[in-house]
């Protein structure tokens, strides 16, 4: 069977397979992986070589499915993708056709359903396959699978590939925080060399000739907030301090703020943005909220989760102190206007890191550390019974700690929440010459070989599971990650010290894909039949030669 038609047959066979993240439906791809196992005739005599590994404390069961194609010497290219997928309630009435992309595509050509200039021109084109997962990224899945069997015929191969099927990507990345260890632990087995992780996500292109391949991936931190102001009845409201007042004004002054604005390479950072905010009030009252809380997004490139802490900090600081003065301002106007004096009302600004107030109610109670962990696990299993989300869950780990807290003033607590992506780029690791010249060699094949100009982002910027490639900053960013990040340990956690021994250099090689998580999500046929298996052959070629 020919390269293109065999990954046709692979795509529509995964793809039909349903794996919804962050459900059981992704244990489907047991099922899957199990049939592709058999038809593999090398996996099939040595099933030592291949399996399914648990994800670490995975309430849902899921498993990384692995193979490992051994040649001669150690050098071994990790080739990933994710199993996991987004739901298809967005299609509508075509729900039963989503995960049929060829029926689909012709449904979209001959029904009156909504679509885009641009969908339709590309429908149209007759070069466009739509469906669920047929760009992100069960299409470049079947490539990789579909090149691993070629290889898996030659003879006298040189070099190892390692093929992984990663769960939950699209939530939280926990089979690729698992798979660390399954990388060491293989690493040690076979004496593996781990010289490049391979992704396949689906690319986007400014111009339709111009292919797109990424040597890096932009880190994710989410900042959370818990503000507690001070109790007051509405009518007597310089009595007290609004948390509502105070989380707005910092909010006011990160969102959108130029200083988290990073360059490197050709890639520039957006700026933060906030995802949530409320108070923590579940009832009517016309007393103030006593707490209210929000979280933020920042996508780094270069500074450590340390260092943006620490501005944020700073900037909170800042907004306490402007609201306190607005507060006294106005109370002053109020005792001219009203003849009303409640007092000489004070505030004193607090802010502090999540490790510095677990640090301080552990000195004032040394029994809540246990009683924390305990408090966590409880969560934990309300969690897995969906009788909370994560974000909830953080929050009551925040509100139980600061009630532990002697100085009941208002405060403002910064914390991390899951779930943290490292930037990564292959420019941080020694091998940064021989990256380049790879870099360079792609370039000159697609040029020569596919008439394709390609361009090298230095950071893919949707977000993957390359983050956990590599981590190269020190062992004290990973205590310092630890310390701050809810629910490390029992619900969430990264093996950062891992991940550093094993760091290896990354490349995206995936095919063009376009609106991925709609209805009109699709992927470039000539890419996935043609283009993007030469170009990660050649690259696999280059990488392993002697």
């Amino acid at each position: 069977m020919s390269l293109d038609n065999r990954i046709k047959e692979l795509l529509l066979t995964y793809v039909a397979t349903i794996t919804h993240t962050g459900t059981h439906l992704e244990t489907n791809n047991e099922n899957f992986f199990n049939d592709w196992f058999d038809q593999v005739p090398t996996l099939k005599a040595h099933p030592e070589l291949h399996g399914f590994y648990p994800v670490k404390d995975d309430f849902l069961e899921r498993k990384i499915p692995w193979a490992l194609l051994k040649g001669q010497g150690n050098k071994t290219i990790v080739l990933i993708h994710h199993t996991d997928t987004v739901d298809i309630e967005d299609y509508g009435l075509q729900k039963d056709y989503a995960y049929r992309p060829y029926e689909l595509t012709n449904l979209l050509k001959n029904e009156q359903i909504s679509l885009s200039a641009g969908s339709k021109q590309d429908l149209d084109s007759g070069e466009w396959l739509f469906g669920r997962a047929v760009a992100d990224m069960k299409g470049g899945a079947a490539i990789h699978l579909a090149l691993f069997e070629e290889y898996a015929e030659k003879e006298n191969f040189t070099g190892n590939l390692l093929l992984l099927g990663l769960p939950d990507e699209e939530n939280s990345s926990a089979g690729m925080r698992s798979a660390a260890y399954l990388l060491k632990e293989l690493a040690l087995q076979h004496q593996l060399d781990y010289v490049l992780m391979l992704n396949v996500e689906p690319h986007e292109r400014l111009r339709s000739n111009e292919t797109t391949i990424y040597d890096g991936s932009i880190g994710k931190i989410m900042p959370m907030f818990l503000v507690r102001g001070k109790l007051a009845h509405s009518g007597q409201i310089y009595l007290g301090l609004n948390p509502v007042s105070l989380l707005s004004e910092i909010i006011r002054r990160t969102e959108l703020n130029t200083y988290f604005i990073e360059s490197a390479g050709n890639t520039t950072s957006p700026p933060p943005t906030w995802l949530y905010m409320k108070d923590r009030k579940y009832v009517y009252d016309v007393s103030l909220p006593l707490y209210a809380g929000g979280y933020m997004n920042i996508l780094p490139l270069k500074r450590s989760p340390k260092s943006i802490m620490a501005k944020l900090k700073e900037i909170s600081q800042d907004a306490f102190v402007s609201v306190i003065e607005d507060h006294k301002k106005s109370y002053q106007f109020y005792q001219e206007k009203a003849t009303v004096d409640y007092g000489e009302i004070n505030f004193t600004p607090n802010v502090m890191f999540y490790s510095e107030l677990v640090d301080a109610v552990i000195r004032y109670n040394p029994a809540f550390e246990s009683e924390l962990e305990d408090f966590i696990k409880e969560l934990q299993q309300q969690m897995n019974r969906e009788e909370l989300d994560r974000v909830e869950a953080c929050y009551r780990v925040m509100e139980k700690t600061i009630e532990q807290y002697p100085d009941k003033g208002p405060m403002v607590i910064i914390a991390l929440s899951p779930p943290y992506y490292p930037s990564v780029n292959n420019r941080d690791l020694p091998q940064v010459a021989e990256m380049q010249r790879l870099v360079e060699e792609i370039e000159s094949y697609a040029k020569t070989e596919l008439k394709s100009e390609l361009s090298v982002q230095n950071y893919y910027t949707g977000i993957c599971d390359l983050s956990y490639a590599m981590f190269t900053d020190s062992d004290d960013t990973i205590d310092y990650i630890k310390d701050n990040t809810l629910l490390w340990g029992e619900v969430y956690s990264i093996p950062l010290e891992v991940i550093k021994e094993l760091s290896m250099p990354v490349l995206n090689i995936g095919p063009w894909g376009k609106e991925f998580h709609t209805y009109t999500e699709r992927v470039y046929l000539p890419d996935l039949f043609h283009n993007t298996p030469k170009l990660i052959k050649f690259t696999i070629d280059s990488m392993l030669k002697e």
